[in-house]
């Protein structure tokens, strides 16, 4: 079955909350998408809620992987199917939701622009203590033109959960030459989609919302853990975000000090490691 969208659930263990987030998909007010679950070898009842729900709808389908991969190449597989599969694609974790309208908002977007590579929203990051509506910040915007003029923000400031928008299918050569950089899935994210903003390739829609549940335990299970991992980490964020320089307007040394003052400071900022008090 062809579709303009397809969304790719890569999954693992993820019985409790899969049916909920697989629902949040099927009520979209856009109809024109299939959606992959990507089970990555849970040992739960993924399965059996998937197949379920695969029951249910003919635009959903299960593919399962022969053996269990790591959190980032399991990613990375669900980027290639989705670029593979159709015009659009997203990725979607199996306990995140997102308004009705997120489909259809994000593809008018790319449909209006060409030139743009992923469609983005603002995020509601939900906690025990309800959820904070997280937004980008304004001076991210148009990166290109301030950075010719030597404007350029102390903080790329954005949404990780970025990564869960739509992106066009010719994407994921941007996504994946830089996926594997940091070694470790903690901050790719937000270390890919730099990319994204500083050439300026985001649609921007502020009239959707995703929602992104915290608590996870990411950070735990995927963080760097002694002061030597991290500082390796933190360089790796910060000079391969500085090389993207090369594929920005020409500059002066004290715009490029100021590029790489952001890219030190996005590093910290993303990765949440903090070296000493003051860095």
């Amino acid at each position: 079955m062809n579709a303009r969208v397809v969304v790719v659930f890569p999954v693992y263990n993820g019985a409790a909350t899969l049916r909920e987030s697989l629902q949040s998909i099927k009520d979209q007010d856009f109809g024109d998408f299939r959606a992959i679950i990507l089970n990555n070898c849970s040992t739960d009842e993924t399965s059996e809620v998937a197949e379920r729900f695969c029951e249910e709808d003919a635009r959903f389908s299960i593919i399962s992987n022969e053996t269990h991969l790591p959190a980032e190449d399991n990613f990375a597989k669900a980027i290639k199917l989705g670029a593979e599969a159709a015009e659009f694609f997203c990725l979607r974790a199996a306990d995140d939701l997102s308004s009705r309208n997120f489909l259809n908002k994000l593809v008018d977007a790319l449909d209006a622009d060409e030139a743009k590579l992923l469609a983005a929203c603002p995020t509601k990051s939900f906690n025990a203590n309800g959820f904070k509506l997280k937004h980008p910040a304004a001076n991210i915007f148009n990166f290109q033109q301030s950075y010719a003029k030597g404007r350029v923000p102390r903080n790329l400031t954005f949404p990780s959960e970025w990564i869960y928008g739509m992106f066009r299918s010719r994407a994921v050569d941007t996504l994946m030459s830089r996926w594997r950089e940091l070694g470790n899935p903690w901050g790719v994210a937000s270390y890919v989609l730099s990319e994204f903003v500083v050439r300026d390739l985001v649609a921007y829609v502020p009239d959707a919302t995703f929602d992104f549940r915290e608590g996870s335990g990411s950070e735990q299970k995927y963080g760097a853990k002694g002061f030597r991992d991290k500082l390796s980490q933190r360089l790796i964020y910060t000079f391969g975000c500085y090389r993207l320089v090369d594929k920005l307007p020409p500059a002066g040394l004290l715009t490029k000090a100021k590029f790489f003052r952001m890219c030190w400071n996005d590093a910290r900022r993303k990765t949440r490691y903090k070296l000493f008090w003051i860095l």
